[in-house]
């Protein structure tokens, strides 16, 4: 399974919007394009069931990412209502959890869910029931502090938790917590964020902005690669079943595309400059966004050997902003990319495009609205969150097969997809629909 790291993706396309979409001019002997109509409209796929919560003053703005484990998904609110756990099945409400603090992004195991507040406590709770099973405030007593997502691993809980500054200002650097899954005991404790937990290892940012491996049950140094300059920073955006991929940011200007390996730190290959999207796997290729010849108007689409970093092929991309994260998705077979556009005068403009794993443009579609997410569930499906809507695309084809509108709510979060199932999370709750 491949996990992307590091990314707010909701709130970097939200504020960041401002990429045009424009047509490429087709290359002779390309393949020949299906387009979707601007004004076709899918018919709308009826919702399994749909979760709102309310509080004592109205409907509860709910936050995403959204859990889902073992059957239940876990939905955080923005205000004391705390974190429901939900059926995944039913989408009934299976219990409740109020806590002092607004939570974090939770982890949980077969037995206990864990999550971090915003007045810097850790909470542990019984899956079953809710019930609180220990409570701990590891660290300095904050207020209005930044809890990073919760890790698990083994019998070690993992937390990042950063204080609050006001905007602009230098950050403080992270207070990182192990913490005992059975009690809260305090097991150690340094500085840093948590990137990702895999196999026993932590992989941090200490404050000398390094990646670097902790062994999560003792906390100490497996391995460290560190950033060449003071400005410098790693980064951990993706994890492959062998290796691990990141950027090295040398200065506000220069970042090399790295690939780990995870157990030793190794470096295996460095690629060109990145700035405008994760990588993503696809089969044994690595894609990735990176700026054009002409900084200001064009992006390259880069295809690498996902085991040697020998670049395969590049494809340019017509872009207005380098502030725009363009989303990837790819499989085996194929790379499609998500272009949002800000055209002026309230126009809007998406195009969605695919490659085949080698360069030949397969199709695009476009729709006159702002979009935000791209996710391939495992069924031959694409599904993009525009502002109020899910489109559910044919990958082979590009044509819109579905979609599920959210009324005035930003249908802007990637859909989890379990079991032929998806799971939509918006500000009101979530709504399940059949892949």
């Amino acid at each position: 399974m491949l996990e992307t790291i590091g990314v707010d993706r909701r709130q970097a396309l939200r504020y960041g919007a401002g990429a045009a979409g424009a047509v490429a001019a087709l290359m002779a002997g390309s393949a020949v394009l299906k387009n979707a109509t601007e004004e076709e409209k899918p018919p709308l796929r009826r919702p399994l069931w749909a979760f709102r919560p309310s509080g004592r003053d109205g409907d509860v703005l709910c936050l995403d990412p959204v859990l889902h484990a073992n059957g239940t998904l876990y939905v955080r609110s923005a205000g004391p209502t705390g974190l429901y756990a939900v059926d995944a099945e039913s989408g009934r409400t299976r219990w409740q959890a109020r806590f002092d603090g607004a939570p974090g992004e939770p982890a949980a195991t077969p037995h206990a869910v864990y999550a971090a507040t915003d007045d810097a406590e850790v909470y542990a709770l019984r899956a079953s029931d809710g019930r609180r099973l220990w409570r701990v405030r590891p660290g300095s007593p904050l207020k209005n502090a930044v809890p990073g997502p919760v890790h698990t691993s083994g019998s070690v809980v993992l937390v990042s938790v950063r204080p609050h500054v006001e905007e602009d200002a230098d950050p403080e650097p992270a207070e990182l917590h192990a913490l005992d899954a059975a009690d809260g005991r305090v097991r150690w404790r340094t500085r840093g964020d948590v990137l990702a937990v895999r196999d026993g290892l932590a992989y941090v940012n200490p404050p000398d902005r390094s990646l670097t491996a902790l062994d999560v049950r003792s906390g100490a140094v497996v391995w460290s690669a560190p950033v060449r300059d003071s400005l410098g920073r790693r980064t951990l955006d993706l994890q492959g079943p062998d290796a691990l991929f990141g950027r090295n940011e040398v200065d506000e200007e220069r970042t090399e595309l790295v690939a780990y390996d995870p157990r030793t730190g190794n470096v295996r290959w460095t690629g060109p400059s990145t700035y405008h999207s994760v990588p993503v796997l696809g089969g044994d290729t690595l894609y990735v966004i990176g700026p054009g010849a002409h900084r200001a108007s064009e992006r390259r689409l880069h295809a690498f050997d996902a085991a040697t970093g020998r670049r395969r092929w590049t494809r340019t991309e017509p872009a207005r902003s380098l502030d725009h994260t363009i989303p990837l998705s790819a499989d085996a077979h194929s790379v499609r990319l998500l272009l949002s556009a800000d055209l002026g005068w309230d126009e809007e403009r998406t195009t969605l495009r695919a490659y085949a794993d080698d360069g030949r443009l397969l199709w695009e579609t476009k729709r006159r609205t702002s979009s935000f997410s791209l996710v391939t569930p495992p069924d031959g499906q694409l599904v993009v969150g525009h502002l109020h809507d899910w489109y559910g695309y044919d990958s082979r084809t590009g044509r819109p097969s579905w979609r599920l509108n959210v009324g005035e709510d930003t249908a802007s979060a990637a859909p989890i997809a379990v079991d032929g199932r998806l799971y939509c999370a918006h500000d009101s709750g979530v709504t399940a629909v059949r892949a």
